[in-house]
């Protein structure tokens, strides 16, 4: 039995199968064969041909990009409008320009804009009460000296002392930055100090190079001169190629609600040009998302930096506003005779699924299946000039 087995596994390495035209007039079944070989044909020709541009050459792209943004913002609230927690709101009565709000400067491929803020004036070092929300004691065995706990703003020098923010209440003193900062947000009412950036504008300055191609764009369009940019604004519908975007027209929902707290938002700049037309009619389109979420949990965006005056002596910010992300995508095609016979040769290779479709139909699913299996394969035995049916390889 073994060597009747491996007989036929040596002989069988040295037989050569030919594919056999065998025309089956079925009716059903060619209307599968012509309904798969039609949709191949449409999926090479409608999708991946004129669609998905398979007979274009691409290229990606090299990108910079540079923001300026422009408002005046002057936060002259009455004192109603103030929190009663806030120590001194003439620090929040002031002018605000770009030097103050845009906070750092440069950033690449990014800017900040504070919508937000508390100040914490004429900070020097020096013993004062910790934050009752840091730090609660009853008797100087809570406070131990020399510890700095993570969330606190100085070191313990072993006192309890009395709260400078509510007499009731016991805390550790510290020697740190004094006054510590008063974690409130400025105005009554949940709202933001500088709502108003919303009406701010920042210019986008995109360049961008196809490095195959050798052509180079930038989202400003050729026929615009200085006096349009001066009082133009972007409207996807209107105006969709201005640069000049009104802050509160990009951010994605209720701009007074984010500006409490802060977000981070997405600007993306998604170039899709096709060269067999004039380059000049290369422009980009412009989405915005934000990409935090809003959540109840450490919502939002913040970040603290001071002014110092001196050594010892310095304003603390807190500040809070919407961080801004510019995200440059997308390619350049041209026509390529590669791309198309790639396509055109795999779309070939396909229409085979037809034929085996078909024969996965005839031999296995319809009725005269095994009179289809006969005339479908036969053996050619070497020496002879008969040719018999292989019903042995078909059952």
């Amino acid at each position: 039995m073994t060597s009747s087995k491996f007989n036929t596994f040596f002989w069988g390495l040295f037989e050569y199968y030919t594919p056999k035209i065998v025309l089956i007039k079925n009716i059903k079944v060619g209307i599968l064969n012509r309904f798969v070989q039609l949709a191949i044909i449409s999926y090479i020709i409608g999708y991946a041909i004129i669609y998905n541009k398979g007979y274009q050459d691409f290229s990606t792209i090299e990108s910079s990009v540079t923001t300026k943004v422009k408002g005046i913002a002057y936060t002259n609230f009455s004192k109603s409008d103030f929190n009663d927690r806030v120590p001194d709101v003439e620090v929040y009565r002031r002018i605000w320009d770009t030097a103050d709000y845009v906070v750092p400067p440069s950033e690449s491929n990014a800017f900040f804009v504070i919508t937000n803020i508390v100040i914490t004036a004429n900070q020097t070092q020096g013993k004062c009460p910790e934050d009752p929300d840091v730090s609660k004691c009853f008797s100087e065995l809570d406070c131990k000296p020399g510890t700095a706990p993570i969330t606190g703003n100085g070191v313990y020098t072993g006192k309890c002392v009395t709260s400078d923010q509510n007499s009731t209440l016991k805390v550790c003193q510290i020697y740190g930055w004094c006054p510590v900062e008063r974690d409130v947000n400025p105005l009554k009412d949940n709202k933001a100090l500088l709502a108003s950036t919303k009406k701010f504008t920042v210019l986008v300055k995109n360049f961008v190079d196809f490095p195959k191609f050798k052509i180079r764009r930038r989202n400003i369009p050729d026929y615009y001169d200085d006096k349009y940019l001066k009082h133009c604004n972007y409207d996807p519908v209107n105006d969709p190629l201005c640069p000049i975007f009104v802050l509160k027209d990009i951010v994605p929902g209720n701009y007074d609600e984010i500006a409490v707290k802060g977000a981070a938002v997405a600007i993306i700049i998604d170039w899709q040009c096709d060269f067999d037309y004039s380059e000049s009619k290369c422009y980009p389109k412009y989405q915005f998302r934000r990409l935090d979420e809003n959540s109840p949990i450490s919502p939002g965006l913040n970040f603290r930096y001071a002014h110092y005056y001196g050594d010892s002596e310095r304003t603390l910010y807190k500040a809070y506003g919407i961080k801004f992300i510019l995200m440059t995508q997308g390619r350049g095609g041209k026509f390529s005779i590669v791309p198309l016979l790639l396509n055109i040769g795999s779309g070939l290779g396909l229409l085979a699924v037809a034929t085996i479709l078909c024969d996965v139909v005839v031999l296995y699913i319809v009725k005269k299946k095994y009179l289809y299996k006969s005339v479908k394969y036969q053996s050619v035995m070497e020496g002879t000039e008969n040719v018999r049916e292989e019903q042995s390889r078909i059952h």
